[in-house]
């Protein structure tokens, strides 16, 4: 259990918590946001929990995301749309970050996009678009 490699750890570095940690009992959050369908956006929730909870439990935290799905099982165009949106934002901040080795490539590369016409950015869409649905498939 990941609790009790946490304490192992812990008590390795003889940080003060490793003897208790193995005793906690985790609380699970019941959030009206959590999923049962949506089994492949689970890094964008977690990065989405990271930037806003603010150690408050259960009702006072709130970070934003709608109800999961319809009756059907369906995720809602909604929350599709908020989960792209953190995703573009996740990821524009990693790629441009000071801390990203490849930052000067992305920006030539973003620089280079930006040059072409909108038939061609349009092309590059599409293409990039086949290429990542063909990877998608073999995950699932």
């Amino acid at each position: 259990m990941q609790r009790d490699a946490l304490s192992v750890y812990l008590k390795n570095i003889g940080h003060s918590a490793g003897g208790v940690m193995g005793q906690v009992e985790p609380v699970r959050l019941e959030m009206p946001w959590r999923t049962k369908h949506n089994v492949i956006d689970c890094g964008v929730f977690l990065m989405r929990h990271m930037e806003t909870y603010k150690g408050v439990a259960g009702k006072g935290w709130e970070c934003g995301f709608l109800n999961e799905c319809t009756d059907a099982g369906e995720i809602t165009y909604k929350q599709r749309k908020e989960i792209d949106d953190l995703r573009h934002k996740y990821i524009t901040k990693m790629l441009l970050s000071d801390a990203n080795e490849y930052r000067s490539f992305v920006e030539s590369e973003v620089a280079k996009y930006k040059k072409l016409s909108a038939d061609e950015k349009k092309e590059a869409r599409s293409s990039s678009l086949r290429r990542n649905q063909g990877k998608i498939g073999q995950l699932t």
